[in-house]
């Protein structure tokens, strides 16, 4: 069993891809909570909300391509 080296970047593309969200998220949300004591101000927390999700999406579907890619069984045996 040998590791598909195609897939094992794009998973791991995929996770620098997240990276940067999870670190922004918290920050938009941060402001967007601030925004609201204000000003009743939405558009920071809505947009770090959908950050936040995106982030976990790209997250869950970049682990699935590397597990797929270290312990798929479906390669041709040499």
């Amino acid at each position: 069993m040998s590791t598909d080296k195609n897939k094992l970047a794009k998973g791991i593309k995929y996770e620098a891809g997240a990276l940067p969200l999870i670190l922004l998220a918290p920050f938009f949300i941060n402001i967007g909570f601030k925004a609201i004591k204000r000003n009743d101000n939405y558009l920071f927390l809505i947009v770090g909300i959908i950050l936040a999700i995106i982030a976990v999406v790209l997250g869950v579907i970049g682990i699935r391509i590397i597990l797929s890619a270290l312990f798929d069984k479906n390669e041709e045996s040499k």
